[in-house]
């Protein structure tokens, strides 16, 4: 059957993205505007995600209780969360609820009621997720990884800083949403078994007269030191590594992700084989992607005990340099296998559609099919991953660890 994809833009600038899966009986929508945590002010980290929690405390006509009564009176499966770069209000439901829930969405984005008095709980529950990242070292090597790695504001901890979140006002939270959250550059994304025009013309009634206001463009800083430890007094060390590679948008991603899965993918990857499995030095490693729309990151982590830090991270050094000229054809074979696999298991999901096709037009401004996305990993060859590590070799490696004695980086990645 032919894949049914859609686009079309409203009057003030919001994209409307969809696919029609009629296969299934659900549908899901979700809502993202470019409110994300690059536009919190200095002093304020974490002032999208608290203003993004306080959208949900009452839209329109209904306070905090009323509006999520009636969300899961619907039977929506919903969500909130914000990224660096966008606010993102989403459900999955029966199809049939999708005109009725439309409306609901239509109030958080346009007309949050933004109580004061509803700021300390929604302020509290930003903390207390910081909180629990006190007490998860993996994910705070990995933060501390991404604020020196990437250019401020894009490292920056998009759950925020607690000393910032502490401080934040009420006023504050209505001016960030006042100016940031907004129809230009939103991007609305449905799929599952929709009725497409008809679709379009209740977005258009609800937000389409929606008044589009001009924000300033990101001023990009510095980033940090190439190499930083963090202390933490424990038996455990954690190893966090990066590297620049091509975004999702360039033609070269697709060889890029090749090179990473093959290098930290999964348990048939080098470092899994070589350093778990044959040498026992750590309980997890990896290698992975991370992409914005301008730039993107190889992203290694590792878990392993003090006495055998130094070590691990000898040994994932020395397994990066050593990939260059050393993929072999069942490598990349296993890693197009699970690419292909989980590209096609995704059609199944009308949530996974509608983030994928999201994210596919902020990306690449434009929506591809499965045909084309499979055709592309059939494409990809032993010679093209070679060809493009020998143009774009790792290098200019960010080194952090979290743990209780600082690493030295021994072992020299060619550049």
């Amino acid at each position: 059957m032919k894949q049914s994809l859609h686009s079309a833009t409203l009057s003030n600038g919001i994209i409307l993205v969809g696919e029609r899966l009629p296969d299934l009986e659900s549908v899901a929508v979700a809502f993202h505007s470019p409110a994300g945590s690059i536009h919190d002010p200095v002093g304020t980290c974490g002032l999208a995600t608290v203003a993004g929690e306080m959208c949900l405390r009452g839209a329109g006509v209904r306070d905090s209780r009323q509006l999520v009564e009636d969300l899961e009176s619907a039977g929506v499966q919903w969500s909130q969360g914000v990224s660096s770069t966008h606010a993102s209000f989403s459900g999955a439901m029966v199809a049939r609820h999708l005109p009725d829930v439309l409306p609901i969405y239509a109030d958080i984005l346009r007309r949050p009621l933004l109580p004061e008095d509803e700021l300390p709980a929604a302020r509290q529950m930003v903390l207390q997720n910081l909180a629990g990242i006190e007490d998860d070292p993996a994910h705070r090597a990995i933060a501390a990884l991404r604020r020196i790695h990437c250019p401020a504001p894009w490292g920056m901890p998009t759950e925020g800083i607690s000393a910032d979140v502490e401080s934040i006002s009420i006023d504050d939270v209505r001016g960030f949403v006042g100016h940031h959250l907004q129809p230009g550059g939103m991007i609305v994304s449905v799929a599952g078994r929709i009725d497409w025009d008809d679709f379009v013309r209740r977005v258009d009634d609800l937000l389409g007269d929606w008044p589009a206001v001009s924000s300033a463009a990101v001023g990009v800083g510095p980033r940090g030191p190439f190499i930083h430890h963090v202390p933490h007094d424990s038996q455990q060390t954690h190893i966090a590594l990066a590297w620049s590679v091509p975004p999702y948008r360039d033609d070269a991603s697709h060889e890029a992700t090749a090179a990473l899965a093959i290098l930290g993918g999964g348990p048939s990857s080098r470092f899994f084989t070589e350093i778990r499995e044959r040498r026992g030095l750590c309980y997890s490693v990896s290698a992975g992607y991370q992409t914005s729309r301008d730039f993107a990151n190889a992203v290694c982590y590792s878990g392993t005990s003090a006495e055998r830090a130094q070590e691990t991270l000898d040994v994932m050094l020395a397994e990066i340099g050593r990939l260059p000229g050393t993929i072999s054809p069942d490598e990349l074979g296993r890693v197009k296998a699970r690419a292909k696999s989980g590209l096609t298991m995704q059609q199944e999901s009308s949530a996974a559609r509608a983030g994928a096709i999201a994210r596919q037009w902020y990306h690449l401004g434009r929506l591809r099919t499965l045909a084309q996305e499979l055709e592309r990993y059939d494409r990809l060859d032993v010679a093209g991953v070679e060809g493009w590590l020998a143009d774009q070799p790792p290098r200019d490696l960010t080194v952090v660890s979290l743990g209780r004695d600082p690493l030295e980086v021994r072992c020299a990645i060619p550049a």
